[in-house]
């Protein structure tokens, strides 16, 4: 039995694992690479195997890095089954849609500039598309859906299961029972992306008791997260030091998870009347319609989240918040002051972000929040690093806006809590891969489960192939 890492193997984008039992093929994830051109252009290798060859394909959540060559997987052949939880089908529905809108254009684009004669070879210049909204419109006929905890019997050589990873709605620890080719189970876990605790919105991880091998993602594993409380306070101190002063806040923010809790604590703000007379717009239409699937889940909510509806309340919705959908009502929030701007992209590698980021980042009164992991060689990377002059769509911009990094908000688990998910495993695994992760983190973070936890580790390369006994 052979794993091979094709993504998310020392880096935390790409995410895609290939497994052959030597009775089926299967892929976990099969993500998008992020981040610096060179990275991106991984998107456009072949994958190394057949595509129509592949059994299944397990997807952990909806983020564009765990997804983003799916519908590619299919445009090159897969016919088998993608197997996820509900709420991940609809907002990967959302997500590979939308990338593959913005491709078509970003490549119209890019052959437009280039009969000019110009911009050639700029950080405008786009591929050929991944993939069309007809790849897509394939991939989703191909989606079946399973609620957390419910073991699955395929055939004789595997059965399933999926577990809430606490990290975005629907997001999957995907348990795998699979025979090798001497015909005995071995069990593997991959972890996908792990929540830390105490979530507004969604339930922490659950920790599962034992596995052969182990996929786990380390992206935090050198460092540990401040206390949400502490990170709320932290964020209704900036809000008002930008309502005294006028200034705006931007907040580049990913459509899923991220934006839905924020909206969620703006929400408790305003309605407990600790802030006010600062509006808030959310300049995202694919974070509106993720929005609405958050809507169409209550079932997967915690605790918290879960009384607040019952109680009538509306956490994603408050009198001083406004939805922008429409691009020239989008523009004119570059006229106003005192304003909290919530867009997209993440990290700020395209979308309505970008031009609220050349409008307000050479003002020392505004204020840029980051809410999210930056990939290196992203723009939001560059800001997050305090580079002093930062290029933006060409042309370069002096970076005197004051610059946050919210950690709390992450919803990816930090240190702590990767190594006592790890400490639940009863049974001592054979061997536990430390993946999507910088590699300088997946090597530390490895040492350190060496040590504390008496773990075998092994931080894989990428395209690396491993023999599983």
């Amino acid at each position: 039995m052979e794993l091979q890492f094709l993504g998310g193997a020392r880096t935390v984008t790409g995410s895609c694992f290939y497994l052959n039992t030597g009775h089926l093929k299967i892929l976990v994830e099969c993500g998008a690479f992020q981040g610096s051109r060179e990275i991106e252009k991984l998107n456009y290798n072949d994958f190394p195997f057949d595509a129509s060859e592949i059994d299944y394909v397990f997807l952990t959540h909806a983020h564009y890095d765990h997804i983003g060559r799916t519908p590619l997987l299919v445009k090159r052949g897969f016919r088998g089954k993608i197997f996820c939880t509900a709420p991940t089908k609809e907002l990967a529905r959302i997500i590979l849609y939308d990338s593959a809108r913005l491709q078509k254009e970003d490549s119209s684009r890019s052959r437009r500039r280039k009969n000019q004669g110009g911009w050639e070879g700029s950080e405008y210049e786009k591929d050929e598309p991944l993939f069309s909204e007809d790849d897509v419109e394939e991939a989703l006929k191909l989606f079946e859906t399973y609620p957390y905890s419910e073991s699955v019997t395929l055939n004789d050589n595997l059965e399933f299961r999926l577990r809430d990873a606490g990290h975005i709605l629907g997001s999957a620890i995907v348990e795998l029972w699979v025979k090798n080719e001497k015909d005995r189970v071995r069990k593997l876990v991959f972890s996908g992306d792990l929540g830390q605790l105490g979530q507004r919105i969604i339930r922490d991880p659950e920790y599962i008791r034992e596995a052969d091998y182990i996929c786990i993602e380390a992206t935090y594993g050198n460092r540990l997260h401040r206390n949400k409380d502490e990170t709320i306070i932290e964020f209704l101190g900036i809000l008002k030091e930008a309502k005294r002063n006028k200034g705006n806040v931007i907040i580049p923010t990913f459509a899923i998870e991220r934006t839905q809790e924020l909206i969620y604590e703006l929400n408790l703000f305003y309605e407990k009347k600790i802030l006010k007379d600062l509006p808030v717009y959310l300049d995202s239409p694919m974070a509106i319609e993720a929005t609405k699937v958050f809507r169409q889940f209550p079932d997967f909510y915690d605790e918290d989240a879960t009384r607040l509806i019952q109680k009538g309340d509306d956490p994603f919705h408050f009198d001083e918040f406004k939805a922008i959908r429409n691009v020239e009502e989008s523009r004119r929030l570059a006229a106003k002051k005192g304003v909290v701007i919530m867009a997209g992209s993440g990290m700020c590698t395209g979308g309505r972000v970008v031009h609220h980021l050349a409008n307000n980042i050479e003002d020392s009164n505004n204020h840029i929040i980051f809410v999210g992991y930056q990939v290196r060689g992203t723009l939001g990377r560059r800001i997050v690093d305090k580079e002093s002059i930062v290029r933006i769509k060409g042309k370069e911009y002096e970076s005197k806006a004051k610059i946050h990094t919210l950690g709390g908000f992450s919803a990816h688990g930090d240190e702590r809590d990767l190594r006592y998910w790890l400490r639940n495993f009863g049974k001592t695994p054979r061997k536990v891969f430390i993946c999507h992760a910088d590699e300088d983190v997946a090597l530390s973070f490895s040492e350190k489960i060496q040590v504390e936890l008496g773990l075998e580790t092994k931080v894989p390369n990428y395209e690396e192939l491993v023999e599983l006994d």
